[in-house]
């Protein structure tokens, strides 16, 4: 990784570091006029990487928040998707309940319309039954008195 961080920054800051002279006789400066342009040419290469090391701590910086905001809109996302399915699975019981409910209670309804029929059934025969003993009686009362 630092490899990829020295050729980062070598390739970034190679054309912005660079301070370009203009040519002039180098010959008549003398060797402390030399060391103080190459020490003024050194202050502003430092600033300059300063300035990019700074530029660059910030973009990290709005980097990891970003990174922090995604990491809590996942965790969100994933809560909400959690509740999301539980409440499906919820759903899905209670439509289970419902239509077994349905079910048992058509199966009830058959049960009692075919009991129905046969009550109503006896009852005709029973009507019937009664019918001929009151017949009977009637025919019958005649010896009574």
């Amino acid at each position: 990784m630092s490899v990829s961080l020295e050729e980062y920054f070598r390739t970034t800051f190679e054309d912005k570091l660079l301070v370009k002279m203009p040519e002039r006789e180098d010959d008549h400066l003398t060797p402390a006029t030399r060391l103080l342009e190459k020490r003024r040419e050194m202050a502003e290469v430092e600033q300059a990487l300063g300035a990019q090391k700074e530029e660059f701590q910030m973009k990290m910086e709005s980097l990891q928040q970003r990174r922090e905001e995604l990491e809590r809109k996942e965790f969100q996302l994933k809560e909400s998707l959690l509740k999301f399915d539980k409440f499906l699975k919820e759903n899905d019981s209670k439509r289970a309940r419902a239509v077994k409910k349905a079910h048992d209670e058509k199966d009830l309804k058959r049960v009692k319309d075919q009991e129905i029929q046969r009550l109503m059934s006896e009852k005709r025969e029973l009507q019937g039954v009664k019918d001929k003993l009151v017949g009977r009686l009637n025919k019958h009362k005649i010896y009574h008195k």
